[in-house]
């Protein structure tokens, strides 16, 4: 498999701006799955060049997406797993949903069958988002630094966070 380079090319940064929306949406109906919907989004804008600011802080990348007039902060990481013997496993991380203090309006979701929320296309994840840099890269921290203590304890979820 090879990856898809799409270039845009335009004098006018707004018809570059309603391409990258009309591309966003078609693939957005064709997954035709509005919970791996944000892991699409996602994987577009950290791939994006010129288009989207990505910013990385200590290994974990926060993104910058800017959509219909909102600006918002948005971390996105795969939940570690953990196979069981003679059943299915699953995976970690619900823990990080009851961390507080959080800022502002900064969110920590997960999603995946065992959240509540199913994927089709992706696999299970955590999202945190918010309209403040410094409010999201708290939980970010506030999140690596639970799941470390976690894995810490002796669980052997991997990937190791």
């Amino acid at each position: 498999h090879h990856p898809m380079k799409i270039d845009i090319t335009s004098n006018s940064a707004r018809s570059i701006a309603q391409g990258i929306s009309m591309i966003e949406e078609s693939l957005v109906e064709y997954i035709s799955d509005g919970n791996s919907e944000i892991r699409l989004l996602y994987d577009l804008i950290a791939t994006a060049e010129g288009s989207y600011r990505f910013k990385k802080n200590d290994g974990w990348g926060m993104l910058l997406r800017e959509y219909e007039g909102i600006t918002s902060w948005w971390a996105l990481f795969e939940l570690p797993y953990k196979g069981y013997e003679g059943s299915d496993g699953e995976y970690h991380g619900k823990f990080l949903t009851r961390l507080k203090p959080l800022s502002g309006d900064c969110k920590i979701e997960l999603f995946g069958d065992g959240f509540g929320v199913p994927l089709e296309h992706a696999s299970p994840f955590v999202l945190i988002r918010g309209t403040k840099h410094k409010d999201v890269k708290d939980a970010v921290f506030a999140a690596r630094d639970a799941m470390r203590r976690h894995q810490g304890r002796g669980c052997g979820c991997t990937p190791k966070w």
